[in-house]
């Protein structure tokens, strides 16, 4: 048994300036999203669909063509302002995607079963999507949530927003809240809450950085819960559907079950201009102590172990 891997990389890179899906950080020019699909296709998952904007889309096209050629299928799908369901009266004034749930759903008609989600520009690294892969095998009826601890997470240049879990002792997802302007201060980790409030956060924390294995079960009671979104903020031009709060949503009534997986693996984001500099050393270690080589499209062609 195998799953598709979904990509989300419509995003706009406000804060990073440029587009980090497609930002040549490795030693060849590759991307972190290029880097993630070796990753994913060494752990065991053999099909992409990648979510763009059509703007972008031939560039990501040619991008994950020069590297991957014809190794994997990789389909594309658009997350746009009006791919939604039952369309209400959108505001004009509306530029923003409607989030990383949506963009999940926008996937729906190349899922048939299970399937995997990851962010085109957080690197995972190879043990989180081995963690994934196993962790869907072993659990084919629920969710599966891939978390690191806080700490891991972290950037030196600005606050980011994490989403933080709350563990039962058999291992299942009981709730999951949006932090944002997460960063280490003199005082510790502090973060907001959804209202506002600051709050410390601990070290160990175990937060999602996006990857999670789902079910059609899920998807289909998700789109319900989209059109509940959008009835209530049909006029709000930037309120996002993100996809840990539908998962929570979920959790909350008894829908699903999430089992959770902690990774003790490398993770490496970029939120912010200076974040770059720090992803390029970052690969060029795993470079030299022979993760990667110095051309990923090299390494699609040879085995995967």
């Amino acid at each position: 048994m195998s799953f598709p891997l979904v990509i989300l990389a419509a995003g706009l890179s406000s804060r990073y300036g440029h587009l980090k899906q497609l930002d040549p950080l490795g030693p060849s020019g590759e991307s972190i999203m290029a880097y993630n699909m070796y990753d994913a296709a060494r752990a065991g998952f053999d099909r992409f669909i990648i979510v763009t904007r059509p703007e972008i889309e031939m560039q990501i096209r040619e991008h994950i063509s020069a590297i991957i050629g014809n190794r994997f299928p990789v389909d594309y799908v658009y997350q746009t302002l009006d791919n939604i369901p039952e369309p209400p009266v959108l505001s004009p004034s509306r530029k923003r995607p409607w989030g990383t749930g949506h963009a999940v759903i926008c996937a729906t008609p190349h899922i048939d079963d299970s399937f995997a989600v990851a962010n085109a520009d957080d690197l995972y690294g190879t043990e989180a999507f081995r963690g994934l892969f196993e962790g869907m095998h072993h659990s084919p009826k629920n969710p599966v949530l891939v978390a690191y601890r806080l700490e891991q997470t972290l950037s030196e240049y600005g606050g980011v927003n994490r989403g933080v879990c709350v563990i039962d002792e058999k291992g299942l997802l009981v709730e999951i809240s949006e932090f944002s302007e997460v960063r280490e201060t003199k005082f510790g980790i502090t973060g907001k809450d959804a209202t506002g409030r600051v709050a410390s956060l601990s070290k160990e924390t175990l937060v999602s950085m996006n990857l999670w294995g789902l079910t059609k079960s899920f998807l289909g009671n998700m789109e319900d819960v989209f059109v509940e979104f959008l009835r209530k903020n049909q006029g709000d031009i930037s309120s996002e559907f993100f996809l840990p709060d539908a998962v929570s949503i979920q959790v909350k009534t008894g829908a699903v079950e999430v089992d959770v997986v902690e990774t003790e693996g490398e993770w490496l984001g970029v939120t912010f201009p200076s974040d770059r500099e720090q992803a390029v050393r970052l690969l060029e270690r795993k470079v030299e102590k022979g993760y990667y080589s110095t051309s990923l499209a090299t390494d699609f062609k040879g085995p995967l172990i």
